[in-house]
């Protein structure tokens, strides 16, 4: 029979948690996220303006909740942790960004054409 801890309070990870730095996570991703929300509502910005800014919010956001509400930093004990969150990053980026290219030429690849472009006979008629 393994000798396991019955307290799970006294595990390592919950042992560093830290009730203020989870208030304060929440609250600079809440602000962020608020700002990224006016940012796309105001629709002053150029197109690739307003990407910079989105792209520089969510970064923004990612360190914050990666380094408040996980604990996520370079020491010893966290390192592998770390350097798998920034190899899913890009993976994540990669396929929201695939999505919405596909989304947005699906209409054009798969509707019925036009009445001027039907003139033509296909293979359906």
């Amino acid at each position: 029979m393994s000798n396991h801890l019955s307290d799970p309070l006294a595990h390592a990870e919950v042992q560093q948690a830290r009730v203020g730095r989870y208030f304060v996570a929440f609250f600079s991703s809440s602000i962020l996220m608020l700002l990224a929300f006016v940012v796309s509502q105001q629709q002053k910005l150029s197109y690739v303006q307003f990407a910079e800014a989105l792209g520089a919010l969510l970064l923004f956001t990612l360190i914050s909740q990666a380094a408040l509400f996980f604990g996520l930093n370079l020491s010893r004990e966290q390192i592998w942790k770390s350097v798998s969150l920034a190899l899913v990053v890009p993976l994540f980026i990669v396929t929201i960004g695939f999505t919405v290219v596909v989304f947005a030429s699906l209409y054009a690849r798969t509707m019925i054409p036009t009445d001027a472009m039907s003139m033509q006979p296909t293979l359906l008629q």
